[in-house]
């Protein structure tokens, strides 16, 4: 294949997924900036914070079938579904008058927005050599930071001067736009779908267990009437969840290919993926919270703070990209990148803590993001790279969950320990947002390195 019609399928297919992508990005930090107000409107303040969460718990758990079923049926379907899904739900958000049903509706737009992020992905894994895809991890970590503070921002300014349904409802032509574009960019490229055996079962126990996780930690805000049954809720959710890993472990095609973990690069690449995502959210939602609380900063000021951060991730994923294409290996910046933010999470600790002033804050953040920036990357690319075709739509379906998943139990430990010490949560919450980091620098030292190849997965058809 000629470089210049690699180079066409590729701008294909950024074109049929950069709506997906940014739909699935905006869709997070949407609601954030609304849910005290529509906990007054709806009169349930305690349910609130679910819209954002239902949102989340949906959208991860879908992930891994999305994978599983996009490797036997197909990528193009699938993300069909999942857009008609995702649209399907935010219709239905706006015919919605009470907070429960509205939750019902965001765990079905979330059951679409999990195929937009890891069926998007997989596509781009089909058609791009895992050598070439670094050069266009810019573009794709470019377009998540704008979705991610454009989210926030659209949020508020839709509830400040419109009716609350048009949070959901200006989706609607967006959601059916996608479906053509994707349609029309992806109908000949990515990967078709191939015979094997399904696991059935597995998915059933999947979302059985995702079930339970939700309903254990969230009863007495659910289901109030079974409080006093929380324990065993907890339990049963336990034992599903280790019926599902044995399960997995035994199945040959299973929703989750945990034998992939048993390789020392690819278990090594999740959990940095985990862990660095996990500083990522915890900054972003306690950066600002520590800027008003102990420096007196106005909201508008740490958000100009927060983009130093930002930009600086986006800077370090179009560095890291570039000189990966340009040389063939990942290396060096796993273990850059766990250096910098190591040191990066260290002098934020230090800097909250009072042993520094505040003339290192931005040092602290731009030295964070950036080596965020770089593990993004390298391990992203390194476990494309290392994924065996048949199953790379569940490969990078367990990566993105697994990222996923790290973000959400780092910041539900941040959580708990900021409702501890409410008077000092900030050293306790630095402390372990330094944890995560210094393990990023050590395991970022021991990550093998393996030739990019220079082919793609699923060559496209001539």
């Amino acid at each position: 294949m000629s470089e210049t019609t690699q180079n066409r399928q590729a701008h294909r297919v950024f074109a049929g997924v950069a709506l997906a992508i940014m739909l699935g990005a905006l869709e997070i930090t949407l609601l954030m900036p609304t849910i005290s107000r529509l906990g007054e409107m709806f009169d349930s303040p305690r349910l609130a914070p679910l819209l954002v969460s239902s949102y989340l718990f949906s959208m991860t758990l879908t992930m891994p079938v999305y994978g599983r079923l996009s490797d036997r049926f197909g990528r193009t379907p699938c993300l069909m579904a999942a857009l008609a899904l995702f649209t399907l739900g935010s219709l239905t958000s706006t015919l919605t008058d009470s907070l429960p049903v509205l939750l019902a509706t965001r765990l079905l737009t979330g059951l679409g927005g999990g195929g937009l992020i890891a069926l998007s992905f997989a596509v781009i894994a089909d058609v791009i050599p895992p050598r070439q895809v670094g050069r266009y991890q810019g573009l794709i970590s470019t377009l998540f930071a704008v979705s991610s503070v454009a989210g926030p921002l659209l949020g508020a300014f839709i509830m400040a001067h419109f009716d609350w349904r048009w949070l959901f409802l200006f989706k609607l032509p967006l959601g059916l736009l996608a479906m053509g574009i994707s349609y029309w960019a992806l109908k000949d490229l990515g990967h078709k779908g191939a015979r094997s055996a399904p696991d059935n079962l597995g998915i059933i126990l999947l979302l059985l267990a995702g079930i339970g996780w939700g309903l254990s930690t969230n009863t007495a805000e659910l289901l109030p009437a079974l409080t006093t049954l929380q324990p065993a809720l907890l339990a049963g959710a336990i034992m599903l969840s280790l019926v599902l890993l044995v399960q997995q472990w035994r199945h040959p095609n299973p929703v989750l290919p945990l034998r992939l973990l048993s390789g020392r690069l690819l278990s090594i690449a999740f959990l940095l993926l985990a862990l660095s995502e996990g500083v990522r959210l915890g900054l972003l939602v306690y950066l600002p919270l520590a800027l008003e609380q102990h420096q007196g900063m106005s909201p508008d000021n740490t958000s100009r703070v927060l983009l130093w951060f930002i930009l600086s991730v986006t800077a370090g994923t179009f560095i890291s990209g570039k000189r990966i294409a340009h040389q063939g290996l990942c290396r060096p910046f796993p273990w850059a990148g766990g250096v910098l933010l190591g040191v990066g999470s260290l002098l934020l600790l230090a800097l909250f803590s009072r042993w520094l002033n505040g003339s290192w804050l931005y040092v602290g953040l731009i030295t964070s993001g950036t080596g965020i920036g770089f593990l993004i990357v390298s391990c992203s690319i390194a476990v494309q790279n290392a994924l065996p075709s048949q199953q790379l739509g569940a490969g990078l379906a367990l990566m993105n969950f697994c990222r996923s998943l790290g973000g959400t139990l780092g910041v539900i430990w941040l959580g708990w320990q900021y409702q501890q010490q409410l008077a000092d949560w900030s050293t306790p919450v630095y402390g372990s947002l330094a944890g995560y980091g210094v393990v990023c620098l050590l395991l970022g030292f021991i990550m093998p390195d393996k030739e990019l190849g220079n082919q793609a997965k699923h060559q496209p058809e001539s």
